[in-house]
């Protein structure tokens, strides 16, 4: 753990101390990105409403907010924390300064009013795609505002940067701050404790208490598993979209089109896939492939896609990925001290492979090819729903290799290599690009990565599966709550143990929490944006309040507005055809 230890670079009597540590591999891939123009920046928001006028002018107050803001960093520290390269060696470094946990810098708690939702959402693409690099100062940043046209209705946003969060400390960061907000002041445990708790992934390997030579041949292993892993990924076909030689250092015009199930098609979806003994997650890349063959078919049908391509693409296999949350897989004592209750960043990323899509009229494109209203053939002609089942459990067979692998963890190191480096190119060319420079050249990346030149990637995955477990809707939790402000020290890793890989079983009733009717704070809505990289297509799904959600990022320069808003309509019939029972709804489709 030596190398990502936190070490004190100055102390005094007033200011306290200040610490730094190296950024780990997947941090500093994460770094490159914000620099390339705030590529991977999060934006949460939640919608909550008060309880009464009066308690509500106190809670929601610029004092108690302030007073909140300043608990949470105290607690998860990388919030506070800034970025630093080292002019000597280019290492990148995270530097927490203690008394910068206790104040606010400019732009970083903003209290306010907004005339409606509309407004919110101004703010949101503001910095999301706009502007996003305008406060780049700080790591995060947090506004609450009150809704003039709903009075008791408050907007709550959240913007970190992803070098320090993903899905699971977002989910973190909402639940705790919610919950000091509406709490009395809690003891907060020593910044030193705390700091030791967000070292990266590489320093929390079980293995490291394995002899030195066990350990290299561990590494050593992985890595020719990763490169035999990447040689295997080859061929493949994605969306239609426009892409020129620049298109992969431009930055991306973020688009997040989304569609949410009512609660009883929500029901009906997860009750089928319990009956399949799949999960959701792992049957969203094949909704997303059968969503994507029923587009194509629709563009092939109207001659929209030459009969050459369209050869290609039939016989093609799918590439999809996502990340995996690696918490659950990490060192046991840094789990008991409620390592993964922390914000911060604890990802690594997975592949599934499908086969080809189904086309069972073959090269025909003429008027004998049976098609629905909207002009392409039903799901019901192109694939069964046994033949969808097996592919997702095909796909769940995949990712449960993934991690149930003995060298998870090495792997995923050997990975990280290959993103730093390919980032910090993409990043080193956007800025030359912008200074009219020639392109430098990354002769290393070739040494990183054996995938063949043919791959091609399908699409972006990520599935989180019931976040009323992470984040329950009433506040202030009691203080029974494995995850309660007031228990701060007692919290239950397992809670946080969620995995963004869907091959896990239904995760357990959450732990009971606050009633509605006692809440001083309740949680109606939210959402999350996510700043989309260069391309990108990335399809996401979570359950929230009974109710599953799918959100499609994806890369406006690159593809088409009303193409994404079909797909993802396609992909909400996909899900209700194959895996809701409501016949009503199957009718139609």
């Amino acid at each position: 753990m030596s190398s990502y230890e936190w070490s004190v670079v100055d102390s005094t009597p007033h200011s306290g101390g200040i610490y730094s540590r190296v950024l780990g591999p997947t941090e500093e891939r994460f770094f490159y990105d914000r620099i390339f123009n705030g590529t991977a920046d999060i934006v949460w928001s939640y919608t909550v409403r008060g309880k009464d006028t009066a308690q509500d002018a106190a809670v929601f107050s610029e004092m108690n907010v302030t007073r909140a803001w300043a608990t949470l960093k105290q607690l998860h520290p990388l919030l506070g924390a800034r970025m630093e390269v080292n002019p000597g060696d280019d290492a990148v470094k995270f530097v927490v300064a203690e008394r910068a946990l206790s104040t606010h810098q400019q732009d970083e708690v903003t209290v306010g009013t907004v005339s409606s939702a509309s407004e919110v959402e101004t703010i949101i693409w503001h910095y999301a795609r706009d502007k996003p690099t305008e406060d780049h100062h700080i790591m995060a940043r947090v506004w609450v505002f009150a809704r003039a046209d709903k009075p008791g209705v408050y907007e709550v946003l959240f913007r970190a940067a992803h070098a320090i969060s993903d899905g699971i400390s977002g989910a973190t960061l909402a639940r705790t701050f919610f919950d000091i907000l509406s709490s009395p002041p809690a003891q907060i445990p020593p910044l030193a404790e705390r700091l030791a708790l967000v070292v990266p992934s590489n320093a929390l390997n079980p293995t490291l208490k394995m002899s030195p030579a066990r350990q290299r041949w561990r590494r050593a292993i992985a890595k020719v598993t990763f490169f035999n892993r990447r040689g295997k990924l080859a061929g493949g076909h994605t969306f239609p979209r426009t892409v020129t030689d620049r298109t992969y250092y431009t930055p991306a015009r973020t688009e997040r089109p989304s569609t949410e199930f009512t609660v009883s098609e929500s029901r009906a979806i997860l009750d089928s896939c319990r009956r399949y003994k799949v999960t959701f997650g792992a049957a969203v890349p094949v909704i997303s492939q059968m969503a994507l063959t029923r587009f194509l078919h629709r563009r092939y049908l109207r001659s929209e896609i030459s009969q050459d391509e369209w050869e290609y693409r039939r016989r093609q296999p799918m590439h999809y990925g996502g990340p995996l949350n690696l918490r659950p897989y990490l060192d046991q004592e840094w789990q008991s001290k409620g390592g993964p209750t922390n914000v911060a960043l604890m990802i690594d990323f997975y592949d599934v492979t499908l086969p080809f899509m189904p086309t069972p009229y073959g090269a025909r494109n003429d008027e004998s090819v049976p098609r629905e209203a909207d002009g392409a053939p039903s799901y019901a002609t192109l694939l069964s729903r046994a033949r969808v089942v097996y592919r997702t459990k095909l796909a769940r067979r995949q990712l449960a290799n993934s991690v149930r692998h003995p060298l998870l963890l090495e792997i995923a190191h050997a990975r990280q290599p290959l993103y730093v480096v390919r980032q910090k190119m993409i990043t080193a060319h956007y800025h030359a690009a912008q200074k009219g420079e020639p392109l430098p050249p990354f002769p290393e990346l070739a040494a990183l990565d054996k995938v063949p030149q043919d791959y091609v990637f399908t699409g972006g995955m990520s599935s989180v599966g019931d976040m009323s477990i992470l984040l329950p809707s009433n506040y202030p939790l009691p203080s029974f709550h494995p995850l309660s402000i007031q228990t701060y020290a007692a919290q239950d890793p397992k809670l946080s143990a969620l995995d963004e890989t869907p091959i896990r079983k239904a995760q357990k009733a959450p732990p009971p929490t606050t009633a509605a009717e006692d809440a001083v704070l309740q949680i109606l809505d939210s959402s999350t944006v996510l700043h989309s990289r260069p391309m990108e297509f990335f399809l996401g799904n979570w359950t929230s309040r009974d109710c599953i959600h799918l959100t499609l990022t994806y890369d406006g320069n690159v593809y088409r507005k009303e193409d994404a808003e079909e797909y993802l309509q396609d992909c909400r019939e996909a899900a209700l055809y194959y895996f809701g029972e409501d016949e009503n709804a199957r009718a139609k489709l």
